[in-house]
């Protein structure tokens, strides 16, 4: 339970965010289901198989979208405190905790039940350990020469297979082309592959997208056609990824 303080703090807050009239609020009452962060797939009780993703740019949608009066879920695989600090403060915030692919697929099934909108931001695991060992593997077992995977659920794809009329499905992909062309061709692939409306692309790196405080995206929509780019701090990224999305709407 938050102290008061807190609570009046950010109320406060919201109601400034809120100042510059109806148009601020075009996503009001809106239900929305958000992943955020990276999954981790356990190899033993110590060892995971998991990805560089900090989860800030799902949380800045997360924020951006309750800024605008949606009435968030976000469902947030292993992401610090730091970097959720804000959105545990958030009236308008429900956070739900996922470790795993299989235990984040579950938040989001439930999640979506009643969402008009679901944004898959979280980077989840392709494949998961087939084994999970109950101890610590050692180099003595030989089991870490080779360790084999099996495939995890496409969660976005699934949801979007089953979505409700009217609900929208954006997905994310990062990628690391060897040009401006491939990038665009392997988005419009995978928006197509898994059914969704909108696709979010943005390419990775060693020093960019993961763990950065700024990204890069472009937004593909039906056809293939980039309906718009973004570039900046990832929450002014999110607020104009939700512009495109708003504009998808119904």
């Amino acid at each position: 339970m938050l102290e008061p303080e807190q609570i009046v703090e950010a109320a406060l807050a919201l109601v400034d965010r809120r100042g510059g009239g109806a148009d601020d609020l075009d996503l009001d009452g809106l239900q929305v289901a958000i992943s955020a962060g990276g999954t981790r797939e356990p190899l033993d009780p110590v060892r995971f198989l998991g990805n560089r993703s900090s989860g800030r740019q799902g949380v800045a949608l997360a924020l951006a979208a309750a800024d605008r009066g949606a009435q968030v879920v976000l469902v947030a695989a292993n992401i610090d405190d730091g970097v959720l600090a804000e959105a545990v403060q958030h009236p308008l915030i429900r956070i739900e905790h996922a470790g795993t692919a299989a235990e984040l697929g579950e938040a989001m099934r439930g999640a979506a039940e009643d969402a008009a909108v679901i944004v898959m931001a979280a980077a989840v695991a392709d494949y998961r350990p087939a084994e999970v060992a109950e101890g610590k593997l050692t180099k003595e077992s030989g089991v870490l020469e080779s360790i084999d995977l099996v495939q995890n659920e496409d969660i976005v794809a699934a949801l979007a297979a089953r979505r409700h009329p009217g609900q929208v499905v954006v997905a994310f992909a990062a990628e690391t082309p060897q040009d401006a062309d491939e990038l665009l061709a392997r988005a419009r692939r995978k928006r197509e592959r898994k059914g969704v409306d909108l696709l979010v692309v943005n390419e990775v790196g060693w020093d960019r997208g993961f763990e950065a405080a700024e990204n890069t995206v472009q937004i593909i929509g039906d056809g293939g056609a980039v309906l718009a780019k973004a570039s900046g701090s990832k929450r002014a990224v999110a607020d104009d990824i939700w512009d495109v999305i708003a504009a998808n709407l119904g």
